[in-house]
């Protein structure tokens, strides 16, 4: 992923609440090298410790996927990146991954 990559967009299998909050929680808690600033509502900015990490990420939720009786949420995530390091969105999205790993897309 190069830097100035622009936007990267991803289904997820989240509410968007249940998203903010596994974001704000411990992905960027007091010992994770990221920060968390809420820009509005479903829309965050992501920054490093020690980088230069610009990445804000806003998120919509869509119908859900049926599968016989189930009904499955579907959130569109999207990250915008900013004058962010190659290195930087790689470990950046290493960490969301594991973080996220429930979500498909």
């Amino acid at each position: 992923m190069p830097a100035n990559a622009g936007v990267i967009e991803y289904e997820m299998g989240y509410g968007a609440d249940e998203f903010g909050n596994v974001l704000q929680g411990s992905f960027s808690g007091e010992k994770s090298p990221y920060r968390c600033e809420t820009l509005g509502t479903h829309y965050w900015r992501m920054s490093q410790v020690d980088g230069e990490l610009n990445i804000e990420i806003q998120v919509l939720e869509m119908p859900p996927r049926r599968l016989g009786l189930f009904a499955l949420p579907v959130l569109q995530v999207i990250f915008h990146l900013h004058d962010t390091a190659a290195d930087d969105q790689t470990r950046f999205f290493d960490r969301f991954h594991k973080y996220f790993h429930k979500g498909g897309g």
